[in-house]
């Protein structure tokens, strides 16, 4: 009778060993995602707010759809809160005091000309002098700034400076570069003084320099001593009314336009959802397909119990008691990978911008609950219904079953696969525009129809090429009849085989193109022969443009990154906003060049906007309609399409006025300047004095700037690959264990070709051949579905043909040759050199 104990575990060593190990894979996925997730969405704290009771900030939430079935997402800067709000909510019974939070992005430069280095990874930020109070940021030397050209540095940045209080201290602001006197030095916590650099000035100085005008980014307040916090709240949200938001101090980080850590946090969660998502679908595939090769491979044992006056429900209650076992202890050692893993898994979403500076794990035991029970669950659910087959016919006839190779694939099993083929078709066919963005999922959906029809995508393949291996030789002959009569097993190691090849090819193949896309678009638009980049901070005051426009033969187009939401049916992008740039159209000529295919650049003013061909293909837009959408800062606008261009890979599907972009964006400041006439020598003094006037810009001729484009798309990539790399990780663990699975479970096939006169050498060497054939199916299936996965990449009008980087593949695919012979010959090899009596000891 089957038993669940360590001596029924010894005996099946191979096949319990390999079940463990894709378990602890898939617990380790899913508790280091789910950890990660429950962290980001846990309360943020105070953070720069840590003084405060309450605060208010403007709805920041951006709505898709209607009635019950609505999604909502969060801009990064809320739109600015009027004065008034700021006296109504003081006004409320319970409120002790109200203090209006200014904040924005600049740059401090030191006494060298060169802008200071930073906290926290993060541009410096300006914030009026009443925000001090609520960290609270303490005077250590000086007063407070009381004239408009005064200013009170964090002691970190005064100290980098080497500034004294009376000092001249040079700031570049989104109003501009500005020379203020060091009126005081402020002291704070170690923890904030880690987290962000800061710089105070009067109220009013600080709503000018943020180029934003007046308003308030937030409205803290502190409450009456004694005072009950709920009630307070309520009073105060039915003050400001419904267009505000009041948070209690548990969640009043997420209002700090000076820090986005918290507005990362929420974003962590969807990037680790979706690439966590498929990545621990891949390893629940992993893991069903590793049970269901290991009970496969147990039909002559279950026969046997049949045999003797087993029942079935007595076999399947051992099979599942087993499992059970397996599955348990795979999960702790899941769980225990997962909290080793997290320091170095969060510090390279943090390397790569995908985490927040300082984002650490906090562990909680129901993310592990529920990931050693999902192991658990796919382990008990694979077991079941791969035993179903070998228990549903008579004992007699498993007997007879068990003894021949398996010939026939049920039918529940291809029409699950064929479900799959469908599913794959259906992306690709349906969604052209949007390949590259669903290439993964489409790989996976192709991988599973390939995984459950592999006796016939890859089996049929390599039974016809192990026909031609049966005049090879002793050698040839044993690898074709393996070949020929092992079409399941054959399959299923192809299949892990073409899994790693598949997710490397479509992640090598998707991202080559859209870099080389974007590439070529960029160097189609642009015409200028200089531009002025952001040396240091989040971009360039709006006056830099004006100031190279006028010089002598010059044209300058300043160009505002930032974001739209479209709100009507078939434009919303699945719930996320559209990448928009801010232009004036006279100064797009010469500068730049987006294709105009149908109306003007020169109407894109007022609620006038272009939009590039994607949009007006997939969402039927033509000229002068009216598309109801939400800018950056979450403000509700209705925008007329003036104009649709085909030049949008790199700048954006949506361009608006730059005046609007300017005062919705995240910060008021240029991205960069484009400047046409730059090999005119008095231009290019010009453009030097203007980047010596401001050492936070650098200019740089049209090739250096292509040279940028490429060099980002570099590290963009890098950052994809992080995400990327634990599905191949899983891949590569599902290939090496399937190999080494299925070499342990010929143990007899091999004993008994030994004892019949084969050589260790004819052995060995059939087994590389068989190794080699399957390897081979593998590859040629994976790559054929990394490129099925992108076959309609070409039809998206801002992007191009398909690229192959062709060193990469290369690597790819002696990784994957590596990954098919040692997995699989290093297991058999020990079999099949050991000695003909110690092998005799292996048979039943």
């Amino acid at each position: 009778m089957f038993g669940a104990g360590p001596r029924a575990l010894r005996m099946r060593a191979g096949s319990s060993a390999g079940a463990f190990v894709m378990i602890a894979m898939a617990v380790t996925i899913a508790a280091a995602a789910a950890q990660i997730m429950a962290t980001a969405l846990g309360a943020p704290g105070a953070g720069r707010f840590a003084a405060a009771d309450a605060v208010v900030r403007a709805n920041p939430t951006v709505s898709f759809g209607s009635g019950t079935d609505v999604d909502k997402v969060d801009v990064r800067r809320a739109a600015l809160l009027p004065a008034a709000a700021l006296d109504r909510a003081a006004a409320v019974p319970g409120v002790r005091s109200a203090v209006g939070d200014v904040a924005f992005t600049l740059t401090v430069i030191g006494r060298d000309g060169a802008p200071l280095p930073t906290r926290g990874d993060a541009s410096a930020h300006g914030y009026g002098w009443p925000s001090a109070a609520l960290t609270p940021y303490r005077l250590a030397r000086g007063r407070a700034p009381d004239a408009q050209g005064e200013v009170v540095l964090d002691a970190g940045l005064a100290s980098a400076g080497g500034f004294r209080v009376g000092d001249r201290v040079r700031v570049v602001a989104p109003a501009g570069v500005h020379a203020l006197r060091l009126a005081g030095v402020a002291a704070v916590s170690r923890a904030q003084h880690e987290r962000q650099s800061s710089v105070f000035l009067t109220q009013q100085r600080a709503q000018q320099l943020s180029g934003l005008g007046a308003g308030f980014n937030a409205i803290a307040l502190r409450f009456a001593a004694g005072v009950d916090g709920a009630p307070v709240r309520d009073r105060i949200a039915a003050a400001v009314g419904d267009e505000a938001e009041v948070l209690d101090r548990r969640h009043a980080a997420t209002a700090d336009a000076g820090d986005p850590r918290a507005f990362d946090r929420v974003e962590l969660v969807g990037v680790v959802a979706a690439s966590g998502g498929i990545t621990l679908a891949i390893a629940v595939f992993v893991v069903a397909g590793s049970i269901a090769f290991a009970v496969e491979h147990r039909r002559r044992e279950i026969a046997l119990l049949r045999a003797i006056g087993a029942t079935p429900g007595q076999v399947l209650r051992g099979m599942l008691a087993e499992t059970a076992l397996i599955g348990l202890l795979a999960g702790a050692a899941g769980c225990l990978v997962a909290t080793a893993l997290f320091t170095p898994f969060t510090d390279a979403l943090v390397t790569a911008g995908l985490a927040p500076e300082g984002f650490a794990v906090a562990p909680h035991w129901i993310p592990y609950a529920i990931a050693a029970a999902i192991g658990v669950v796919v382990a008990l659910l694979a077991t079941a219904l791969a035993a179903r087959r070998a228990l549903i016919v008579r004992p007699g006839e498993a007997l007879v079953e068990s003894s021949q190779p398996q010939r026939r694939m049920s039918a529940v099993r291809a029409l699950l696969g064929l479900v799959a083929l469908g599913g794959g078709l259906t992306l690709v066919i349906a969604l052209p525009s949007e390949t590259i963005s669903f290439a993964t999922l489409t790989a996976l959906l192709f991988m599973i129809a390939v995984a459950l029809l592999a006796p016939i995508v890859l089996g049929w393949p390599a039974a016809l090429a192990g026909r031609m291996l049966l005049a090879g030789g002793g050698a040839g002959f044993l690898a074709g009849s393996a070949l020929r009569s092992g079409r399941f097993r054959t399959g299923a190691v192809g299949a892990a085989i073409a899994l790693v090849v598949a997710l490397t090819g479509t992640q090598l193949l998707s991202l080559a193109t859209a870099q080389r896309a974007t590439e070529r678009t960029t160097a189609q638009r642009l015409q200028a022969d200089s531009v002025l980049l952001p040396r240091a901070g989040d971009g360039l005051p709006p006056s830099v443009a004006e100031a190279a426009g006028e010089l002598p033969g010059a044209a300058a187009a300043g160009l505002v990154s930032t974001d739209v939401f479209l709100l009507d049916g078939g434009l919303t992008n699945d719930g996320e906003s559209w990448d928009a740039a801010g232009l004036d159209p006279a100064s797009t000529r010469g500068t730049l060049d987006l294709d105009v295919r149908a109306g003007s650049l020169a109407a894109v003013r007022g609620n006038g906007v272009a939009v590039s061909e994607t949009i007006a293909e997939d969402g039927g837009v033509t000229l002068g309609r009216v598309l109801h959408a939400r800018m950056a800062d979450a403000t509700a606008a209705r925008l007329r399409v003036v104009a649709i261009y085909r030049r949008a890979n790199g700048i954006g599907d949506v361009v608006l006025p730059r005046a609007t972009a300017l005062a919705h964006s995240v910060a008021a400041l240029d991205s960069a300047v484009f400047v046409a006439g730059g090999r005119d020598p008095r231009v290019a003094r010009g453009l030097d004095a203007i980047a010596r006037d401001l050492p936070t810009a650098v200019v740089r001729s049209r090739a250096q700037y292509l040279d940028d484009v490429r060099a980002r798309g570099q590290d963009n990539t890098e950052a994809q690959w992080i995400l990327v790399a634990l599905m191949i990780a899983i891949s590569v663990m599902a290939a090496f264990n399937t190999g080494a699975m299925a070499a342990a479970q010929r143990r007899r096939e091999l004993v008994l070709a030994r004892l019949g006169g084969a050589t260790r050498r004819q052995v060995i060497g059939s087994l590389t051949l068989e190794a080699s054939v399957t390897t081979l199916a593998g590859i040629m299936v994976g790559a054929a579905v990394a490129l099925g996965s992108l076959v309609q990449v070409g039809d998206d009008p801002s992007g191009g043909p398909l690229v192959v980087p062709w060193e990469e593949a290369g690597l790819a695919v002696a990784g994957a040759i590596a990954v098919g012979l040692i997995g699989t010959l290093v297991p058999a090899a020990l079999v099949g050199r050991a000695r003909i009596t110690a092998l005799a000891g292996l048979l039943e």
